[in-house]
């Protein structure tokens, strides 16, 4: 399963890569309910400047002023800056990863996690409208996630924010759509129909409209 250092940054590149390829549909929902690829970069890019922080770039932990509850930790940014805010922090937590001892890492399986998670939940956004196929995690990667799946303590991660109740995957699934299902993501659009998100946006995307307006109003 590799190294603790590996993995994470095997996550981070992952995460960095469908971000990117999702610079021109940041509005469209993904596979967290009620949030849009945009309200997940930002979310991502809060903890891992929370959590990656505090591990690689000696931040101090709670320095974002984060709370407990791990839903709600975001990142102040707009939709159409959220990529590059992110690209900002990948780029120093990445060179700090390479030059860090693998004990810096022990604090950062859930980061870890987290982040290869939300990977597959940028691309489930456009799988949803027909422009790519369920992503697949890397083999090592994969194989160090459901070694933690079968470890997990159940009462812990099925919680608001965290897991949802498990989902039952399609005969064929996938081992990437069968990890997705046990965390409680739909793994095929089509498998189980799901009703639109709401047409209002998230309140972090409003108010990236509104400065928007108002900038443009300047």
């Amino acid at each position: 399963m590799g190294h603790a250092r590996d993995r994470y940054l095997q996550a981070l590149d992952l995460f960095s890569a469908e971000a990117r390829a999702s610079a021109d549909r940041l509005g469209l929902p993904s596979a967290c309910d009620e949030w849009s690829i945009a309200d997940v970069i930002r979310h991502t890019t809060g903890v891992q400047g929370e959590y990656g922080g505090s591990a690689l770039l000696g931040r101090a932990l709670g320095a974002n002023d984060v709370t407990a509850d791990h839903a709600s930790i975001t990142a102040p940014s707009t939709d159409w800056d959220s990529v590059t805010v992110w690209e900002q922090l990948a780029t120093q937590l990445r060179g700090a990863a390479h030059e860090a001892g693998e004990d810096s890492f022990r604090a950062l399986p859930l980061a870890t996690l987290d982040m290869a998670l939300h990977a597959w939940d940028i691309r489930w956004g456009a799988v949803r409208v027909g422009l790519a196929a369920n992503l697949e995690f890397p083999a090592q990667l994969l194989e160090w996630m459901e070694d933690y799946r079968d470890r997990a303590d159940e009462s812990a991660i099925r919680r608001p924010g965290i897991f949802g109740d498990p989902v039952e995957p399609p005969a064929d699934a996938t081992r990437s759509e069968r990890f997705a299902a046990w965390t409680g993501r739909h793994p095929r659009v089509s498998f189980v129909p799901l009703r639109d998100h709401p047409a209002t946006p998230s309140s972090a995307s409003a108010a990236s409209a509104a400065g928007a307006t108002e900038a443009a109003a300047g």
